[in-house]
């Protein structure tokens, strides 16, 4: 894989973060649901932050290594934060009376937004870590042409020229080297 396709990696990644953001983090009853937006005040803000920094960082220092650095760093700080969440709203869930458990487990579930959301963050580090073992693929106008450098194919065309040894005479050069064939100059 190359740092393009990495780039998209963690592009893609952010907009997942960011979905999961405005999603579902809540559901009840499979029909009624809470965003992040509604669940905790500024966590989805957070969360949307983190995305959108990170999606910028990367792309903004995509041809440096410390876009891997800003991608590993907003998706740690993003899984933590929707792992928290997700902690914090089963054991709310998990927290009710004894007697009603089984029906506030059967009524109230961790959306999917919130899923979403933990997911994408934790591509985002994934990414971020997958830029440190890959190159950028670039290849100069030299390499390019050392690969199409044909060795029995004569850089100068064959014919009479200067000898370099005496400027008066002139002598054959075949197109791989001189000859011991030598000639004076027309007056």
């Amino acid at each position: 894989m190359h740092k393009a396709g990495i780039l998209a990696w963690a592009l893609v990644s952010a907009g997942l973060m960011a979905i999961g953001a405005f999603g579902p983090w809540l559901t009840a009853l499979t029909v009624i649901s809470m965003s992040g937006w509604d669940v905790q005040h500024g966590k989805a803000e957070v969360l949307l932050a983190l995305a959108l920094l990170g999606a910028l960082a990367v792309f903004v220092r995509r041809r440096t290594s410390s876009a891997g650095t800003w991608a590993l760093i907003a998706g740690l700080a993003g899984a933590a934060l929707t792992g928290y969440e997700h902690h914090t709203i089963t054991s709310a869930i998990s927290g009710v009376a004894p007697q009603y458990q089984t029906l506030a487990h059967a009524l109230l579930h961790v959306g999917w937004g919130l899923d979403l959301a933990f997911v994408g963050s934790l591509s985002l580090a994934a990414a971020g870590l997958a830029s440190f073992f890959f190159e950028e693929e670039t290849r100069s106008i030299v390499a390019e042409a050392a690969t199409r450098y044909e060795p029995n194919v004569p850089t100068v065309p064959a014919g009479w020229y200067r000898d370099p040894n005496d400027d008066a005479m002139l002598r054959y050069w075949n197109g791989f080297g001189w000859t011991t064939q030598t000639a004076k100059p027309a007056s």
